[in-house]
């Protein structure tokens, strides 16, 4: 008895081979009408048959990769505090006897982490610089004797705890010195040492180590030069005429401190930074905040731990501003008092 005519197109005859079967599965669950294409039995072109269902049907196509769009692999995030920060080290300034340079250190902040102020907050560590400068050259330094860097104001981070820093990119500096028999054209050979924690749901502690020639600055009009001047432009001043701060109730592990500033300064309210100081802290949280012109803030002291300090209380004022208005505030006003003896 014959057999049966088989209804199968010629593609679907042409299954028997092994490379053609999972490539028409693959068709039909796309919804290719099989019977518009005939095979040759021996050794067709693949690629042929399926670039006319591409034409005509919009199936993806078999040799070739299938279209990704926009879609990218992901991006490696840095394992180290020195892959989250890059630190760039510049000398601003004219490099003349007796002149005073800038020593200026950038960092520039992996997107989502961030990096701490001279105070941290809560949490965290303050970014620290450290200069060996050669003979003749001298670093300011501030009334305690530590090497007088200057921090712009910080951002306020308020995730849970309350911290201070930076995000993006900053520049911190140090007004250098130098020699007085400095002569045009020798070099001044300075070494930066650096180190920073760099946060965001974990920390990382990154170092860098930087020589540099401070006889050899950046041009005026540099990228190193304008950097500069944005984050001294940031930098906190000392309190204004008509601001004031003082101290109240002084006791033997108590005192009051009160700020006052005029109410055409106050409209966002402001905020009370502390610096770290021995011997004095908050006695409540870690930033002081008001919506008007007078804020009051209870202090707690520790006479017999200051470290060999002065006991003081010392901070900056800034305006109570979020988003991108608190990154670069209206104002920032630093002060500092010492605590005298109990009343």
């Amino acid at each position: 008895m014959p057999a049966p005519e088989s209804h199968a197109s010629p593609i679907e005859r042409t299954a028997g081979k092994s490379f053609i079967r999972p490539i028409l599965s693959r068709l039909r669950s796309a919804g290719v009408r099989l019977s518009l294409i005939a095979l040759s039995s021996v050794g067709c072109s693949m690629i042929a048959f399926e670039e006319v269902c591409v034409a005509e049907q919009g199936v993806p196509s078999l040799s070739r990769p299938l279209d990704q769009g926009t879609v990218k692999p992901p991006v490696r995030e840095p394992k180290t505090g020195e892959e989250l920060v890059s630190v760039e080290v510049a000398v601003v300034g004219e490099a003349t006897a007796g002149a005073t340079v800038q020593l200026a250190v950038t960092y520039t902040v992996h997107p989502g982490w961030h990096i701490y102020w001279r105070s941290a907050g809560e949490s965290g560590s303050p970014t620290l610089v450290e200069l060996e400068l050669p003979e003749g050259c001298i670093a300011a330094r501030n009334a305690s004797g530590e090497l007088a860097v200057a921090f712009p104001a910080p951002q306020v981070f308020s995730k849970g705890e309350t911290t201070f820093g930076y995000e993006g990119s900053v520049t911190l500096s140090v007004p250098v010195t130098l020699p007085s028999g400095f002569t045009e054209g020798s070099a001044l050979p300075a070494t930066v040492r650096t180190s920073w924690l760099v946060c965001k749901e974990l920390c990382l502690l990154g170092r860098k180590e930087a020589k540099v020639d401070l006889a050899a600055p950046s041009a005026a009009g540099s990228a190193a030069a304008v950097r500069l001047a944005e984050a001294l432009a940031s930098v906190p001043t000392p309190l204004p005429s008509g601001w004031k701060a003082s101290l109240r109730a002084v006791g033997e592990d108590s005192a009051t401190l009160v700020l006052e500033i005029p109410a055409s300064a106050a409209k966002a309210g402001y905020r009370f930074l502390p610096y770290d100081t021995p011997g004095c802290v908050l006695e409540e949280g870690y930033m002081a905040e008001t919506k008007g012109s007078t804020l009051e803030v209870a202090l707690r002291l520790s006479r017999g731990n200051t470290l060999g300090k002065p006991l003081e209380v010392a901070g900056i004022l800034v305006p109570a501003e979020t988003g991108a208005a608190a990154r670069k505030p209206s104002f920032a006003h630093a002060f500092s008092l010492a605590i005298p003896a109990a009343e």
